[in-house]
């Protein structure tokens, strides 16, 4: 009887588990961030393959349109349903789960950057959605929607771009210098590197 007991605790918890969610439904009841959310049972959720603009930073405040964000995800998910769907990565090194979210046919992480209120933040091996995010992410940014207000007066000569984790950055920026010459690109404006789906450097925010 014990261990029968034990197994069916098992088993429901594996169910209730984001993990094994792939047709089950749950209600957010947080929303952390523009791109964190809280589910019913507890497990936090982060959206995969988006980056939106942090609430807390440890020294100067919330980031740029990081309120905007957070206010238009509470609009989308806060109190609804959502459907979580999994990559290869399921986990980050947090323990919250990374997923894509649906609020029934609206994709929630392709909204926050196709509004222009999260970046495109793709990487292998969770690329399911890398190209819609990618031409969400250029068509915002090229629109100069929410965040990518900050960046419409143009303050760099050129931009160094890395051919192989497709980021580009300010010539000032350190991580530029590290970039073999082999992988090096020159653009001459901003717009050019987003327009073929280069992501923007999260250190120097060219």
């Amino acid at each position: 009887m014990y261990r029968f007991l034990v197994i069916a605790l098992i088993f429901f918890a594996l169910c209730c588990s984001p993990g094994h969610a792939r047709e089950k439904e749950f209600v957010v009841t947080k929303v952390i961030d523009g791109n964190t959310v809280m589910l019913e049972n507890g497990d936090t959720v982060r959206y995969l393959g988006i980056d939106a603009p942090h609430l807390k930073k440890s020294e100067g405040g919330p980031q740029f349109y990081a309120r905007e964000a957070a206010k238009f995800n509470k609009s989308l998910v806060l109190l609804k349903k959502v459907r979580l769907e999994f990559d290869v990565g399921k986990k980050d090194a947090r323990g919250r789960f990374l997923a894509y979210v649906y609020v029934k046919n609206v994709f929630v992480n392709g909204e926050l950057v196709r509004l222009g209120y999260a970046r495109a933040a793709v990487s292998p091996p969770n690329v399911k959605h890398r190209d819609l995010l990618l031409r969400y992410q250029k068509e915002a940014a090229v629109r100069y929607a929410g965040l990518w207000q900050e960046g419409k007066n143009q303050t760099n000569p050129y931009y160094v771009g890395n051919k192989r984790t497709y980021t580009f950055h300010k010539p000032s920026c350190p991580l530029s210098d590290r970039i073999p010459e082999k992988n090096r690109i020159i653009f001459r404006n901003r717009a050019d590197p987003i327009r073929i789906g280069y992501v923007p450097c999260r250190q120097c925010k060219p």
